[in-house]
């Protein structure tokens, strides 16, 4: 059981942020897994929380979703897993004790082994992207079971947004499943995603910056008179969406939202789905400031979060998935405000932002040991 305090980052509606002592936590449940944190990953959403632009994540100071780090204490149905093992896991969105914090809690079933090759910064990129790339493609848009399944007649797959974390991760995983070809809708990080995408297979890479209509015109060229059945949106603002609109299926196309909100600016005759990392640990349903939501995320959450990890670690320790590129912010959670304003302003394209928990001044847990 863990014992004494910790520091843990609150972040605010204005982005600010404040460290404050708590109880080191501990284990609550069978599956629970305590992470000592080396370093945590910032998401959108980690600052977009507090600010109380999305309504369907319950509030929580500690914002943080991606840990990299120890295992500290494990519950008593953990068997995977052991004090001392390097771990990164994806924390319970608006649950408490998240990722930037000394000491964060998590279930095993979104807890993966971090291969020898792989160091702290680079697994702390990888569980948020890697979760919801899964959810989207295998759980929303179901082109197949998973990433160890080669899609049968592959369908073109449009992924805009394809130089974020999640939709990055999208474009890794279609391509170790031979999802081809892959169309791909980047800005400033689109010669990144150019360089993960095959040519010779017909994926292209498409640059927003020429203009929405010069954009849908490239697309409707490279899919050359083929119908567009399946799109990723990871940005789901209201361009993209009516972007993907003007190329998609007209009827009975599927399109995958990263946010809620913007459902009824496409047609209903779409199938319409929300991937949603929160369905990992339980069931969504209900409604978004009036608009109905419809399919959230997975039906059975831990299960198909299971055979992700398992699939995701496998993946990782054959060097078949790669980390994203991150920037590290120093001064451990000190330089947590930095990285949220940062992705706040739109300043990092195409990069995560890290904090190594581990090197904040004043923490209060003890040394463990060098080459953290």
């Amino acid at each position: 059981m863990g014992s004494g305090n910790m520091l843990e980052a609150h972040v605010h509606e204005d982005t600010s942020v404040t460290l404050v002592s708590i109880p080191i936590p501990h284990v609550q449940g069978p599956n629970d897994i305590v992470v000592r944190v080396i370093c945590a990953s910032c998401n959108p959403k980690d600052w977009k929380m507090p600010a109380g632009l999305l309504k369907t994540i319950s509030d929580c100071p500690n914002s943080g979703d991606d840990v990299a780090g120890i295992v500290h204490e494990v519950g008593s149905a953990v068997t995977l897993y052991k004090r001392g093992d390097r771990v990164a896991a994806l924390h319970q969105l608006g649950a408490p004790y998240g990722a930037y914090a000394e000491f964060a809690l998590v279930k095993d079933f979104v807890t993966f082994h971090i291969p020898p090759q792989l160091e702290w910064e680079q697994a702390a990129t990888m569980p948020m992207a890697s979760y919801m790339a899964c959810i989207a493609l295998f759980g929303s848009l179901q082109i197949c079971a998973g990433p160890w399944e080669t899609a049968q007649r592959p369908p073109p797959l449009l992924i805009y947004g394809a130089a974020t974390g999640v939709g990055s991760l999208a474009v890794k995983l279609a391509q170790v499943a031979e999802i081809h070809p892959l169309l791909c809708v980047a800005g400033g990080g689109a010669d990144f995603v150019a360089g993960l995408i095959d040519e010779s297979k017909g994926d292209a890479v498409f640059d927003y910056r020429k203009g929405d209509e010069a954009l849908v015109q490239d697309i409707k060229s490279a899919l050359h008179g083929q119908e567009l059945e399946y799109a990723f949106d990871a940005v789901s603002e209201k361009s993209s969406i009516a972007n993907v609109s003007k190329v998609l299926k007209s009827k009975g196309g599927k399109i995958a939202l990263t946010l809620p909100g913007r459902a009824h600016e496409l047609s209903d005759q779409l199938e319409i789905s929300h991937v949603m990392a929160g369905s990992l640990w339980k069931k969504l349903v209900g409604r978004h400031e009036g608009e109905q939501l419809g399919n959230l995320g997975v039906e059975d959450g831990p299960a198909f979060a299971k055979t992700m990890t398992s699939s995701i670690e496998k993946m990782l320790s054959e060097g078949v998935l790669a980390a994203h590129p991150h920037v590290v912010y120093e001064g451990g959670l000190t330089g947590l405000e930095r990285a949220l304003k940062d992705l706040r302003g739109g300043r990092v394209s195409a990069k995560r932002c890290v904090v190594r928990v581990i090197d904040t001044p004043g923490r209060h847990a003890p040394d463990i040991g060098d080459g953290i």
